[in-house]
């Protein structure tokens, strides 16, 4: 058999290309193929720089409803002449496979899946992903497909072998990256585990990707190795919890990249648990080549930071931060994530976040609440009447959300926005 596995266009108000891969097709195509079975990606995100900007064409807002939003809404990623001519360049195929990522981004999935249809006709289609997963019945109801998967892919093998009738036994699995998917840009996405043990209350990562489960050390440094033979310079690790346990996983992994010489530039753009950041694991990371680090604080409310996980403090991001600084990365390559539009979170606790972490010399980056279905924020909003599984996916998207919900006075966010990007920071 032959299946096409295809990464769809995003669609929103913004986007940018922080090392975007799509990882869970990679793990698709792994198992796919051990079954015999011959794999081709359509990647509508690549090839673009990153970090940099993906192709950008203005789109009329897909929902009935005035919002109060003066920027166009978008299709990013290649173009439809492009996306055509892979998509004949791929046939024929016996059934499609379309990955989902940010539920408000489902309108880049119909559009997807309509042109696949116009082209392919009735041949099956399978969606799964994290829209998918969170908005099941939304998916059902809006996407024309065949199969809707709920929850990462192990949960789903049974289902799809049924529906796909695999039922011979699978040899064993080849890496991705061996099987001539490597588009041959320089970086790549990397995850050495899948899930996370913490359980912040506006995070799904347990829903989306199931329990915390640590990757074998000896595939990751086989991907690592064999991508930078090929090129690549560049690593973002898409971990949730990437420093849980740094001496038995990524340390390990860094120790003997060092011993090969092999010399990479890595990313977090996943925001990392301050509370690990020690001086060893900092000088770890400085001496390994880590270029761009995130932190999640989220906020400098301590009653807040306890609420919604307690997986950090505020002393723990000074402690961190401290000992990336001392261990020789530049404060420029540190930043702070900060959530704003949180149940209750006025703006002077925005604001209060924003100077207190541009006080400590780094640079903090304001992210827009999107409430999620499934956490327990969502729920105190769907007991307050503010959202429901049946309203539009799109009224989460961080753009709409806070504008439509959290009451704020809009020239004092723009002027917190301004603030937060404020060169003023030593």
């Amino acid at each position: 058999m032959r299946f096409l596995l295809v990464n769809p266009w995003i669609a929103d108000f913004a986007a940018y290309n922080f090392w975007v891969r799509p990882l869970g097709l990679y793990g698709l195509a792994q198992w796919l193929h051990a079954f015999g079975a011959e794999i081709c990606l359509l990647d509508c995100l690549s090839p673009f720089p990153a970090p940099g900007k993906f192709k950008r064409v203005p789109v009329p807002l897909p929902i009935a409803k005035d919002l109060p939003i003066k920027r166009s809404f978008a299709r990013y990623g290649i173009g439809i002449e492009e996306f055509r001519y892979r998509l004949q360049k791929a046939m024929p195929v016996d059934a499609v496979f379309v990955t989902s990522v940010m539920s408000y981004w489902y309108p880049g999935v119909i559009w997807t899946v309509e042109e696949i249809r116009r082209t392919l006709g009735n041949v099956p289609i399978i969606l799964g992903g994290i829209y998918a997963t969170l908005w099941t019945e939304h998916a059902i109801k809006n996407i024309d497909v065949d199969f809707v998967c709920k929850g990462p892919l192990q949960k789903n093998k049974g289902r799809l072998c049924d529906f796909l009738g695999l039922h011979r036994q699978a040899r064993p699995e080849t890496p991705w990256y061996r099987l001539s998917l490597w588009d041959g840009v320089e970086y790549s996405a990397v995850r050495t585990a899948t899930g996370c043990p913490f359980r912040c209350t506006y995070c799904a990562s347990r829903i989306v990707s199931g329990p915390f489960h640590q990757i074998n050390k000896a595939k990751i440094l086989d991907e690592i190795i064999y991508l930078y033979n090929k090129g690549v310079k560049q690593i973002a690790f898409y971990d949730d919890a990437l420093l849980v346990d740094f001496h038995n996983r990524l340390g390990p992994i860094l120790d003997e990249l060092d011993e090969r010489g092999i010399n990479l530039s890595f990313h977090t753009p996943n925001g990392l648990h301050a509370r690990f950041l020690d001086e060893y694991v900092a000088k770890r990371l400085v001496k390994s080549g880590f270029k761009t680090v995130r932190l999640s604080l989220e906020t400098v409310d301590a009653e807040r930071q306890a609420k919604t996980g307690g997986k950090v403090t505020s002393r723990d991001l000074e402690t961190a931060i401290k000992n990336l600084i001392a261990a020789g990365m530049d404060k420029d390559s540190i930043g702070v994530y900060l959530l704003v539009g949180l149940p209750d979170q006025d703006l002077d606790e925005v604001e209060s976040s924003v100077r207190y972490v541009l006080d400590l010399g780094v640079r903090p980056y304001l992210a827009e609440f999107s409430p999620i279905p499934g956490t327990t924020e969502w729920e105190r909003l769907e007991k307050r009447g503010i959202v429901s599984k049946d309203m539009d996916p799109l009224l989460t998207n961080n753009t709409i959300f806070y504008r439509l919900f959290c009451n704020y006075d809009t020239a004092t966010l723009r002027g917190l926005k301004v603030l937060a990007r404020s060169s003023s920071f030593r």
